[in-house]
């Protein structure tokens, strides 16, 4: 091979060293980043597993202005359904339920027929117990505090339980804290 020109390509390799390893840099940072939103999607789609049974369970409570004082009018608060899951998300945040513990999300439904603003406080209205355990009733774990019902609308919201993973059966107690609850069975087959 003639050195002239294998000095001349050597010479052309150097002068575009910079752009070479500028090149390789982009490259490899465009894969990492590539690569890591692929593993973080495939991830949170495939590792979620819920169960859901329907309730369609109805209730009535006054509404509360914004400093928490009952007015006049009502709130319709309907259970429409519940869901056990090893995964929620929280303020785009996603956590995994741990150590043989999972989810139960209420989805709860008000309705404020009023023409004003109304407030509910749903996780001041429910108590669940777990497998006939009527001793022990616990309070929401996951839960907005005063949740706004805007006038002649239904706002849509959830309060959440941490619960044994191998649970089937729980009651759900609806009301004031201080007064009558009702009580609603909810049950998984799985």
């Amino acid at each position: 091979m003639n050195t002239k020109k294998i000095k001349a390509f050597f010479e052309k390799l150097t002068s575009n060293k910079k752009r070479l390893i500028v090149g390789v840099v982009v490259a490899i940072v465009a894969f990492s980043v590539v690569s890591s939103n692929l593993r973080k999607n495939s991830a949170g789609a495939s590792s979620a597993k819920t169960v859901t049974t329907s309730v369609e369970k109805s209730f009535e409570f006054v509404g509360l202005n914004n400093a928490g004082k009952a007015q006049a009018q009502k709130i319709k608060l309907t259970i429409a359904n519940v869901e056990k899951t090893n995964q929620v998300q929280v303020k785009e945040q996603v956590f995994e339920a741990k150590n043989k513990k999972l989810f139960m999300i209420v989805n709860l439904e008000m309705k404020n027929d009023a023409t004003v603003a109304l407030n509910l406080i749903p996780g001041d209205l429910i108590r669940m117990s777990v497998a006939g355990d009527t001793e022990n009733k616990f309070a929401p774990d996951l839960h907005n505090n005063l949740v706004p019902i805007a006038p002649i609308s239904t706002r849509i919201d959830r309060v959440g339980f941490v619960i044994p993973q191998e649970a089937k059966s729980f009651t759900l107690y609806i009301g004031e804290l201080e007064g009558k609850k009702e009580e609603v069975t909810v049950e998984f087959a799985s």
